[in-house]
């Protein structure tokens, strides 16, 4: 299958905001100039629903055959979290002996099997749906699509009002407030032509990414209730947790830089053509290209790095401005490090096909 160039970018962008949002929570109640830190985490917060956009689409309105489908994308998905889970579990183990001693090994333990990397838990249950929502894609139309759209717009808006008010209510959407939505909303908007001119949609999307992302900035500085920043609560229950945000704004967020990749890629003059020009030229979009490969393993060694940095900051006294300008410096030094993680397990012979370079 072509590599679409734009995909490509967007995994490199998520991979990126998923190691700097994890490495700003080592420090969740820093402030500086009496501003939290964590505020600004919120320009990262599109990473995990772009890359469920990426599969949606990449895998729907496809032809699949089960047997094929499970057993190439489970193996792609199950074996480089086995191998990266024993590279943490080892981490994790000399760290425990280290800070807390082995007693409290026993109680990780426990926990291990279905907690850590909460994303992989995400992805592998959102495949065992792709089957189903494939064949709700394959034939419906483009406004059938707009119509589940529209129900996930509304009742996100729906739900965090509710929860901003704590109305008790019965209204079930569970269906369409899931990660699914974004597995459906990254296939129309890979396939949506919109009628305005290339650089116009760009501009659009601009001012709505940096919209939502104020918006949701604004949360932590002037108080806005965060039940209007943010949505949990439709994916949470006593025995179900997750960290996908079904938020109105988080939405936004993250489908505008999709438009705003698709439609880069298409631009033919002005400043939006340059910096195609610039992610086309050759050094810069092999190191693209490189990335998005190696994403999937970058994910799962990055915790890896992020361990050992929460227990040595416990020790280190450091101001507002410090701790910035350490979570600029190790969010690239992490970012770099696991790449070259990857590249150098993907080349060792027997497990290197582990490695989550695909």
């Amino acid at each position: 299958m072509q590599r679409i160039k734009y995909y490509d970018t967007l995994r490199f962008l998520a991979i990126f905001g998923v190691i700097a949002l994890h490495v700003f929570q080592t420090w969740p109640n820093a402030t500086v100039m009496n501003i939290r830190i964590d505020t600004f985490s919120e320009i990262f917060k599109f990473a995990v629903p772009v890359f469920l956009m990426i599969s949606g689409a990449l895998l729907l309105n496809r032809d699949i055959a089960l047997d094929d489908f499970f057993k190439r994308r489970f193996a792609r998905l199950t074996y480089p979290f086995i191998l990266y889970l024993i590279l943490y579990a080892a981490v994790l183990f000399i760290l425990m002996s280290y800070v807390t001693g082995f007693g409290a090994l026993s109680k990780w333990l426990v926990k291990i099997p279905f907690q850590y990397n909460w994303y992989f838990w995400t992805i592998a249950s959102l495949y065992l749906a792709v089957p189903v929502i494939n064949k709700f894609v394959k034939h419906s139309s483009i406004r059938e699509i707009e119509y589940f759209i529209a129900v996930v717009l509304v009742g996100s808006i729906f739900y965090q009002v509710t929860l901003l008010l704590k109305m008790v209510h019965y209204i079930d959407l569970n269906l369409f407030i899931s990660p699914i939505a974004y597995l459906i909303l990254g296939y129309w908007l890979s396939r949506k032509d919109f009628k305005l001119s290339t650089n116009k949609i760009i501009t659009i999307a601009v001012i709505f990414f940096i919209g939502s992302t104020l918006f949701k900035m604004s949360g932590h500085v002037f108080h806005i209730p965060m039940q209007l920043i943010e949505n949990y609560e439709a994916t949470r229950s006593m025995i179900l947790a997750s960290y996908i945000d079904m938020g109105f704004m988080q939405i936004v967020q993250a489908s505008s830089l999709f438009v705003i990749l698709r439609y880069l890629y298409e631009s033919k003059d002005g400043i939006y053509s340059k910096i195609r020009g610039f992610l086309e030229k050759a050094s810069i979009n092999r190191f693209i290209l490189s990335v998005s490969m190696a994403s999937y393993g970058m994910y799962l060694f990055h915790h890896t790095l992020i361990e050992p940095l929460r227990v040595a900051v416990r020790k280190m006294p450091m101001t507002g401005f410090e701790i910035c300008l350490s979570i600029v410096v190790l969010s690239v030094v992490f970012f770099i490090v696991s790449w070259i993680v990857v590249l150098i397990i993907d080349r060792i012979p027997l497990i290197g096909r582990f490695s989550g370079y695909h």
